[in-house]
C-alpha cells in the first residue's frame, strides 16, 4: 500500500512515467485507498465548523496539508469535487488515481500559469461545485501555506474550509511532507476549522494576513486531530 502511494511523490523519471507504462496502477492505488480506509473508524473534531460551512450555498474550497492527501481523497470521494494535480509527468499518476476516486482532476496550479490559467481554473472550480486544494503546494515547504489557494478563493468568491486528519496508528512515508497513511482498523480523526472568506479585492498585505490565518488554523486543527486520535492509540 505504502509503495503504491509513494509513486505519487517519487521524482525519478522512471516512476514519473508509470501511469502511462502501466495505466492499471492508478486504479489499483485508488482501490487500495478505498479498502484501507474502509477498515478505519472516523471521528469528528469541530463538527460545528463543518455544519456552518454546509449552510453556505456556494462552491467551497477544502484546504488541507499535503501530508493528508491520501485520506482527504478517500473522505471526499465520489462527489465530483475538483482537485488540482501537477501538469508534470509526475502528476499523471495522481490525476488518474483521483479520477478513479470520483474527482475531477484539473491539471495546473493556483499559483502558476498566468491570468488565463487562473480564469480556467475558476471556471472549472465553479462547474465542479467545489473541491479541495493542498495549502502547502506540491513541493512544500511542509505545513507552510502558499498564496495560490487564497488568490483562487478571492477571485472565485469561494469560502475556505480548513480540514486536517490524524490517525491512532499510521505509517509516515519518507517524502518531503511525511505523508500520513492510516494503518488498517485504526481510528482516524477528521478536524474542521472555522470558514475563512477572502475579500474580493484584497491587497497583497491583506492576502498575507489571510495566508497566516490559514496556516495557523490548519496547524491548530492538525494538533486537535492528533490529540483526538491519541485517545485511541
Amino acid at each position: 500500500m505504502a509503495a503504491l502511494i509513494s509513486n505519487i511523490h517519487d521524482k525519478s523519471g522512471k516512476r514519473r512515467n508509470i501511469a502511462v507504462l502501466a495505466p492499471v496502477l492508478p486504479r489499483l492505488a485508488a482501490g487500495a485507498l478505498r479498502v484501507l480506509h474502509q477498515s478505519c473508524r472516523f471521528v469528528t473534531v469541530g463538527e460545528e465548523n463543518w455544519l456552518r460551512a454546509c449552510e453556505i450555498e456556494a462552491p467551497k474550497i477544502a484546504a488541507f496539508w499535503h501530508f493528508s492527501y491520501p485520506t482527504i481523497l478517500y473522505f471526499f470521494r465520489d462527489r465530483g469535487y475538483l482537485t488540482i494535480t501537477s501538469r508534470s509527468r509526475d502528476g499523471e499518476f495522481a490525476a488518474r488515481m483521483v479520477q478513479s476516486l470520483g474527482f475531477f482532476a484539473f491539471r495546473g496550479s493556483p499559483g502558476k500559469g498566468g491570468a488565463t490559467a487562473l480564469k480556467n481554473m475558476i471556471s472549472a472550480f465553479k462547474q465542479s461545485g467545489g473541491g479541495g486544494i493542498v495549502a502547502d503546494g506540491s513541493q512544500g515547504p511542509a505545513q507552510i501555506a502558499q498564496r495560490g489557494l487564497l488568490v483562487l478563493a478571492m477571485y472565485s468568491g469561494s469560502p475556505i474550509i480548513p480540514v486536517s486528519f490524524a490517525a491512532s496508528r499510521c505509517w509516515r512515508l519518507p517524502t518531503w511532507d511525511k505523508t500520513l497513511v492510516p494503518m488498517p482498523f485504526s481510528r482516524v480523526a477528521v478536524s474542521y476549522g472555522p470558514v475563512i472568506r477572502v475579500e474580493r479585492n484584497a491587497s497583497g498585505a491583506q492576502l498575507e494576513i489571510y495566508r497566516v490565518e490559514l496556516e495557523r488554523t490548519l496547524n491548530e486543527i492538525t494538533a486537535l486531530a492528533e490529540k483526538k486520535a491519541a485517545e485511541f492509540a
